[in-house]
């Protein structure tokens, strides 16, 4: 090997090392698959009679470049954080909501014992607020556990019936974000989730709506022409969902907003059932429109 032959290999080595050093964060399959195109672009260069400098100077230098590359993965600074937090003050908002909800405008099928609900009542309710808030008050060193620790309770709660008190059930929606806040930035952390994350939050955006056409078909109510639209409908933004698109989260969870609103101005029967369906499509939603989202160093290029 001459000299020179010897110098163009140290400038690619090096670059290749600098650059796995950098992307340690990625996957190993995604590392490996960015330095092959690396070294793919060395090689092409050197075909076209470039040096190996001239070749690194295209790239650009490697902080750059794998900021670049991290970008297109999904890798942006702060990202998983970002998708935390966001999810953890929305269990903490679903709380509230359904705290005053419970306490005030859900009809009393409870006694006359709380026909006048105490303050006793109410602190009772904002509790899994409070709970739900918790892991963004403490120090980020205990994030973790306490996020785990909250989601745990919070579903302790939602499926615990003390006696004469049978709408802490209302809070599963909360316990559903936390759940969230805990899993999303774990499956997103290397970028994108893989397809079988997004074909699971396609088949649960379909859940509720081919649940009730079920449950019509099988006499339990009146299958009517607008239960099979809401169907056909869900059905498609769970493709969507499955696809990736970014935007069917954000249309979904506005739709998991608005039955929990309506689920507020005309309970029933099933009030209790449209109320945990706007939970897990608000959650899907907003889980599937943070972890898809675009990096905002590609959009502002």
């Amino acid at each position: 090997m001459t000299q020179r032959t010897a110098m163009n290999a140290n400038t690619e080595d090096s670059y290749l090392r600098v650059v796995g050093k950098r992307l340690r964060a990625l996957t190993p399959e995604q590392r490996d698959a960015v330095l092959d195109d690396v070294r793919a672009h060395f090689a092409e260069a050197a075909d076209a009679g470039r040096s190996p400098e001239q070749a690194a100077e295209s790239l650009g230098d490697p902080a750059t470049f794998t900021q670049r590359v991290r970008a297109e993965l999904g890798h942006e600074p702060g990202r998983t954080e970002h998708m935390w937090r966001i999810l953890q003050w929305f269990a903490t908002g679903v709380a509230v909501f359904t705290a005053l909800f419970v306490t005030y405008l859900l009809p009393d099928t409870r006694g006359d014992e709380f026909d006048e609900p105490g303050f006793e009542i109410v602190l009772l309710h904002l509790v899994p607020a409070l709970i739900a808030v918790l892991p963004i008050l403490l120090p980020a060193r205990v994030r973790r556990i306490t996020t785990t620790v909250a989601a745990i309770v919070l579903t302790v709660v939602s499926f615990t019936i003390f006696e004469g008190l049978y709408d802490l059930s209302f809070f599963l929606p909360t316990a559903m974000l936390a759940w969230a806040a805990l899993i999303v930035p774990i499956i997103a952390r290397n970028g994108r989730p893989a397809a079988g994350w997004r074909i699971t939050a396609g088949a649960l955006t379909a859940l509720p709506a081919s649940l009730g056409l079920l449950g019509g078909l099988l006499g339990s109510w009146e299958v009517t022409v607008e239960t099979v639209l809401y169907t056909v409908a869900f059905l498609l933004f769970g493709i969507l969902i499955a696809l990736g698109k970014p935007w069917a989260g954000i249309v979904l969870a506005a739709a998991g907003v608005a039955l929990l609103v309506e689920s507020t101005l005309n309970p029933g029967m099933l009030v209790l059932a449209g109320w945990w369906a706007g939970g897990l499509l608000l959650t899907v939603g907003v889980s599937h429109a943070l972890a898809h989202a675009r990096p905002r160093e590609l959009a502002q290029e």
